[in-house]
């Protein structure tokens, strides 16, 4: 069954979006709850694998050297998720993206200058099983935000722990240190647990 976020959660996130450098007990203020209560909101959603990190956002505009562009892809379809995991694995990749329509792939490239960006197509995108669509190099960035509108009741799927297989129904959850991890099943909790049974409890003794 998916995580749904309430109003508390919506707060926590857009004030975290506005600045990622609040406390703990700068967002409880601004949520009007207390600090323990924004801390265990916050590692749910990283424990649910939601939120996956929080870093700085830089402005294209200010950077007076680079080139970003969007490529369009066509991908063997039966070599999409491996394709998908080569590209991810470039730095200079982006942002990874499968679509409907002519193409079923669009990545976003950013380099230093437009000989490395036609270096990386010549010789990291084009192999087989796949075809390079189109290109356009961004000239400017107008807006640039995150990639979905944050709204009240979304659901935040969840995958197990242990396997990695989709949670369906009921989680079931498994307290380590401050935060919790979800599994499928109890056959998948008791392997995690016995898997990793000494941290588990070193970081429960600890909090």
């Amino acid at each position: 069954m998916p995580i749904v976020l309430d109003k508390i959660d919506m707060s926590l996130i857009n004030a975290m979006l506005e600045d990622g450098r609040r406390s703990y007990r700068q967002l409880a203020r601004i949520a009007n709850v207390s600090t323990p209560t924004a801390e265990a909101r916050i590692k749910r959603m990283i424990n649910s694998g939601f939120l996956k990190k929080i870093v700085p956002v830089f402005d294209a505009a200010k950077v007076e050297h680079g080139v970003s562009a969007i490529v369009y892809l066509k991908v063997d379809p039966h070599l999409v998720n491996e394709i998908s995991s080569y590209l991810q694995s470039l730095e200079q990749i982006r942002n990874v993206f499968l679509t409907t329509g002519e193409w079923n792939m669009i990545i976003r490239i950013a380099c230093s200058s437009n000989e490395e960006l036609q270096s990386i197509m010549d010789d990291k995108i084009v192999r087989q099983g796949i075809t390079i669509v189109n290109s356009q190099v961004i000239t400017r960035t107008m807006k640039d935000e995150q990639g979905f509108i944050v709204s009240p009741d979304i659901r935040i799927g969840l995958t197990c722990d242990y396997c990695g297989g989709d949670i369906k129904g009921n989680p079931f959850k498994l307290k380590v240190g401050e935060g919790e991890r979800y599994f499928c099943c109890k056959t998948c909790m008791n392997s995690y647990k016995e898997k990793y049974g000494a941290r588990i409890s070193k970081l429960n003794n600890n909090i």
